[in-house]
């Protein structure tokens, strides 16, 4: 109530004597808008700082960090634990597969894709699938897929940075004839 009041009497002053009810409004609601907006930036940084404490707690309790202390100053080291888990996870990101979120334009042509990847890369295979599937092509057999549509030069290139676009045929048919019936 009393920053009401205080915002109240900001903007009488600001607006000058004779000012419309409707000028006053508008002053008024900016100012609060500014005071809220304020108040969502200090909310988020201190969110944000909490957070920092959450994840040094996180790893400190975990083993991964020690905290040391050298001429009065805190840093941290990473602990043999810590370097074996970075170790992981840096593997893990490099063995990651790529987002399934390709932009796909319609085609006047349409483009059979077929694949033979070894059961090794299962992962990679069933990857490729949802791919093809968030594309739009349709499924014939479980490596035979057909549609309408241009393939992203993206996906070509995750394919080769997948090592998987030795394994994969990439046909562009004129002439529809009997293929059709099955789209």
């Amino acid at each position: 109530m009393a920053i009401n009041t205080i915002d109240l009497f900001e903007v009488f002053l600001s607006v000058g004597y004779g000012a419309s009810y409707g000028k006053f409004q508008y002053e008024l609601s900016k100012k609060q808008r500014e005071r809220d907006q304020k108040s969502i930036e200090r909310e988020m940084k201190n969110k944000a700082k909490q957070n920092y404490y959450n994840l040094i707690y996180q790893l400190k309790r975990g083993g991964l960090i020690e905290e040391k202390e050298k001429n009065n100053k805190k840093f941290f080291i990473i602990t043999k634990k810590g370097k074996g888990k970075l170790s992981f996870l840096k593997k893990q990101r490099k063995e990651s597969l790529p987002e399934v979120s390709y932009s796909s334009e319609e085609n006047n042509k349409f483009i059979i894709f077929i694949f033979d990847i070894p059961e090794k890369e299962k992962r990679k295979r069933d990857w490729l699938r949802e791919v093809l599937k968030k594309l739009g092509l349709k499924m014939i057999q479980k490596s035979v897929w057909i549609g309408k549509t241009k393939i992203p030069k993206e996906f070509l290139d995750d394919l080769f940075k997948l090592k998987i676009i030795d394994y994969v045929e990439i046909f562009e048919i004129t002439k529809a004839g009997s293929l059709k019936n099955l789209v």
